[in-house]
């Protein structure tokens, strides 16, 4: 699917100049999408999720009309309103890919399509029984989606940053696969800051593939950002959460 040259027709067209820009970013950010599924052979295409953290509701309709349909928020608070300003958007996704307390559970069901950043039975747990009164309140019909976040640092400093060990997906799989109204769906992880993304995302691509063979419906890889994207389409991402480079850099409150 040639999105770019849509996209750049639409900037041409646009009068407002934010559209102008987003599109033009957008436009160079799925090229890119473009050729690294090219020089890796693929013959799949990985999905994009603009990550919106810190920019208005408005550049979220901007976006929507400009085709983006998968939305990244890393805050709840921030999240939950932009989905309440934006309402209800036919086909809009909201993708949850920050750290997330369990006191949180409650308000992202409420909203969020798919949590990438599970990590730990106690979420799981609050997902569950969040989802299941979703459904019973008929806020949501459909299974909270799931992407257990790994750490993929080697070795493992003990600083609370998000993900769960390697050798902890096994347990955590099993448990959101035994939670009615949560749906397995495969693993997300970021790239290390201080060394090159290469061996970890091939070692996530390794742990993908180890899960999906005891969960064969769980093989979404969330992986891949402005910097690193290239690389993480070459070891089998199929989903991309890209920001900066097509907001722009975040005016950070």
């Amino acid at each position: 699917m040639d999105f770019s040259t849509g996209l750049r027709s639409a900037a041409e067209n646009a009068e407002d100049p934010r559209t102008r820009q987003l599109a033009l970013n957008l436009a160079a950010v799925h090229e890119r999408i473009d050729r690294a599924a090219q020089a890796a052979g693929r013959a799949d295409r990985p999905e994009l999720i603009v990550v919106t953290k810190y920019f208005p509701a408005a550049d979220v309709v901007r976006l929507y009309e400009l085709g983006v349909r998968d939305i990244g928020e890393n805050k709840d608070q921030e999240a939950a309103a932009k989905a309440a300003e934006v309402g209800d958007m036919g086909g809009l996704r909201w993708h949850f890919i920050g750290q997330l307390q369990t006191n949180k559970a409650k308000s992202v069901v409420r909203y969020a399509s798919s949590v990438h950043s599970v990590d730990r039975p106690k979420l799981v747990r609050a997902l569950g029984n969040a989802a299941a009164r979703a459904v019973q309140e008929s806020i949501r019909s459909q299974p909270l989606e799931v992407l257990l976040q790994v750490d993929l640092r080697d070795p493992l400093p003990d600083d609370q940053r998000g993900g769960a060990a390697p050798e902890a997906l096994g347990d955590l799989a099993a448990a959101v696969a035994g939670t009615e109204h949560l749906q397995l769906a495969g693993l997300m992880a970021v790239a290390p800051l201080d060394s090159a993304p290469e061996p970890a995302f091939e070692r996530l691509g390794e742990l993908a593939t180890s899960l999906s063979q005891d969960h064969p419906l769980a093989t979404e890889i969330s992986a891949g950002m402005s910097q690193d994207l290239e690389v993480a389409v070459r070891y089998g991402a199929t989903r991309l959460r890209i920001g900066r480079d097509v907001l722009g850099e975040r005016p950070y409150p």
